[in-house]
């Protein structure tokens, strides 16, 4: 977490917040909890994880929403000249040598690292060609700032205005709208597009965002929030009472006390303007306190 913190203090603004939200999401707890062995059935079980919570199965693609992706191959090929022991403390010449900009670079360094560690290093050898978003940075930044409100030639158009949720901004289609100060797994549900044949725990009909419930009970909608916090509403008690018990919070990547974490309940989280949000591939219950009960943690 020491590392992560450096490395998110020198990453371009773009990609700090996206970079916190990554480790989130592949924390070393999670591989724990779901790694191989006699009882590991029972485990999945008992923690209720769904989905694709496996990082070796997304080595190349876990980070698509990270800016710093496009420099991905460059990352790989110098993480591959470092001695294992070695690599966290040599981040920063791994950067240097992928010949990726320093404030992308090291961050990606540091996702290769824990991916490594995760994963172990056949990964460093496969191909893989990102695809590359056309846009800089401060293009990306000013789009995910975009007001809610239509411009004039919208207003003469026809064309859509307003406020958005974007979950993948590789893919133009990937957003729906929004109103003001409606719950995000509710302006979701509107999009009819049939996400669960990409997602098997979506439902038909039920927009992109897993959801097992609307009251905050289930923890399937969980959102990382790469643009837009400032939009949402305060992280309220219940919620963050409910984030506790999931476990979302534990791996202390991302700041549960904060007015705004980065990641969040899509049901409980209300709008007041455009957001960009992942969407993470798998979720489960997994809280200090359910780990207390079945691993004595």
């Amino acid at each position: 977490m020491a590392a992560v913190d450096a490395v998110a203090r020198e990453t371009h603004e773009i990609d700090r917040d996206a970079l916190r939200v990554w480790f989130a999401i592949w924390p070393e707890l999670v591989r724990e909890l779901t790694a191989p062995g006699e009882d590991q059935q029972r485990r999945l079980q008992f923690f209720q994880m769904n989905g694709g919570y496996r990082l070796e199965a997304k080595t190349d693609s876990s980070h698509r929403f990270l800016y710093g992706h496009r420099y991905w191959p460059a990352i790989k090929r110098a993480m591959g000249g470092v001695k294992a022991a070695e690599r966290w403390e040599r981040l920063q010449e791994c950067a240097s040598a992928s010949g990726a900009p320093r404030n992308f670079g090291l961050a990606m360094a540091a996702i290769a690292q824990m991916t490594l560690e995760q994963c172990g290093p056949d990964f460093l050898k496969t191909a893989y060609e990102p695809k590359l978003v056309a846009e800089s940075p401060e293009e990306m930044s000013r789009r995910r700032a975009r007001s809610g409100k239509p411009s004039l030639l919208a207003r003469l158009t026809g064309a859509a205005g307003g406020d958005r949720v974007v979950f993948d901004e590789q893919k133009p289609e990937a957003w729906f709208p929004i109103l003001a100060t409606q719950e995000i797994t509710t302006a979701a549900e509107a999009d009819k597009r049939p996400y669960h044949e990409q997602d098997e725990r979506c439902y038909e009909g039920m927009g992109p965002i897993p959801v097992d419930c609307r009251s905050g009970s289930c923890g399937t909608c969980w959102v990382g929030v790469i643009g837009g916090n400032a939009n949402l509403d305060p992280v309220e008690e219940f919620e963050r009472k409910r984030m506790e018990y999931f476990g979302y919070w534990d791996s202390g990547f991302v700041d549960g006390q904060g007015e705004r974490p980065l990641v969040r309940l899509a049901c409980q989280a209300r709008a007041n303007g455009s957001v960009t949000i992942v969407i993470p591939p798998w979720n489960g219950v997994f809280g200090r306190s359910r780990r207390e009960r079945e691993l004595g943690d």
